[in-house]
């Protein structure tokens, strides 16, 4: 097709079917696929230093001074198998809007740009010394049914910015109730003894797991529980968004 009647055919389309953003309600036509215009994506504000080492949710300046652990007052000074989280921001707003998209409307051509988000939002130290990225395993069942695995195509795309290795390390032993749809605890109980290394598989030393949302943490322990138990010293994770404290 020429190149003009290519650009008149897409002018008409905008014409008739306008791009509204999600964010902010207003028409666009740069931005985030048809969801989210180019102000509103870059309104994602990444967490800032100081953050809780086991949820990644940002601090006030001095919230660690003094103490012994750099933990928020919902992680307290409990014992995690997880030894650092990163976080892209609060999930709420336009990084809520994005990651939907993402995961729950067929949009998998966001990874991208959601992983590079990830990837910035994370110090360098962060990843210093890790030898790979393990995705969080969906049962065979949800993932025929999505089609994809959200988490996987973010540590592809991590993969590709970092060049550090992915690898499907873990597996889903059964089918699970979707965490969203649960209470707090409910949520807690919900993944326990459900995840372990697939068989034959070789656990490094310091790895760093890939979801997209932390809400209770619950899931990520238990990957992060069976990564050590299987030969894993140090397990971090990083994902898109931290919950609110009130879920």
């Amino acid at each position: 097709m020429p190149k003009f009647l290519s650009g008149l055919m897409g002018s008409v389309s905008d014409l008739f079917f306008p791009k509204i953003c999600q964010g902010c309600g207003e028409r666009f036509e740069t931005g985030l696929s048809n969801i989210l215009c180019l102000s509103c994506l870059n309104s994602i504000a990444a967490y800032e230093d100081p953050v809780c080492s086991h949820c990644g949710m940002s601090l006030p300046p001095g919230a660690f001074e003094d103490a012994v652990l750099s933990r928020c007052r919902d992680c307290g000074d409990g014992n995690y198998h997880l030894d650092q989280v990163r976080a892209v921001g609060p999930y709420e707003g336009p990084l809520r809007i994005a990651h939907h998209g993402f995961k729950f409307e067929g949009m998998e051509a966001l990874g991208g740009i959601l992983a590079d988000k990830m990837v910035f939002s994370s110090p360098p130290a962060f990843w210093e010394g890790v030898e790979t990225l393990v995705p969080v395993p969906l049962s065979p069942e949800r993932e025929r049914e999505r089609g994809y695995n959200p988490a996987a195509l973010l540590a592809f795309e991590i993969s590709r910015a970092k060049g550090i290795p992915w690898r499907l390390l873990l597996r889903k032993t059964k089918s699970t109730r979707p965490q969203m749809s649960l209470t707090r605890e409910e949520r807690l109980k919900n993944p326990k003894g459900v995840y372990c290394p697939e068989e034959g598989a070789k656990v490094p030393s310091k790895l760093v797991l890939v979801d997209d949302v932390f809400t209770t943490g619950a899931t990520l322990e238990e990957c992060a529980k069976s990564l050590k138990e299987a030969g894993g010293s140090w397990v971090g994770a990083v994902v898109l968004g931290r919950t609110p404290r009130y879920f």
